[in-house]
């Protein structure tokens, strides 16, 4: 797994290896080093359901992992499920959160900034910390202002 975890680290940015990010918690959970208790357990899920870069990353470390299983082990069908039911959830949150992020970008430019805070509080606090997220925010208003000149 050594091995196998340095091809991986290499494909990933910096960043994405400290906190508030997960993927080196993912490692040490995959190696069987780290054994989160349920507060841990509570702060990694909240941070998957928040986080898109965490939950590729998961994704592709998944796909890494089922590389290696041989093709008729029990393990690489357990392995399958979890890798479609990660993508199809994936796909899901991307989505919602593209809408949360449209909606919001709409309540800015309807309401005013302070409003929209009001009305979305954890996707402000989240887009207050996530340099990506709040690069779309920017582009989106952009796109809505630029929309409305027409």
């Amino acid at each position: 797994m050594k091995q196998k975890k340095s091809s991986v680290l290499d494909k990933i940015r910096s960043d994405l290896l400290v906190a508030p990010h997960v993927v080196d918690n993912l490692f040490h959970l995959f190696k069987g080093e780290w054994q989160p208790d349920s507060v841990q357990q509570e702060k990694l899920v909240m941070h998957l359901t928040e986080c898109s870069h965490c939950r590729t990353l998961l994704i592709t470390l998944l796909v890494e992992i089922q590389k290696y299983e041989k093709p008729s082990s029990n393990d690489n069908k357990f392995l399958d499920d979890l890798l479609a039911q990660f993508v199809s959830i994936h796909q899901e949150i991307e989505s919602l959160a593209l809408e949360q992020m449209a909606a919001y970008a709409e309540a800015i430019i309807g309401k005013g900034e302070r409003k929209a805070n009001e009305q979305f509080p954890r996707l402000a606090a989240h887009i207050r910390t996530c340099p990506d997220c709040k690069a779309t925010l920017k582009e989106t208003l952009t796109f809505l202002r630029e929309s409305q000149e027409t």
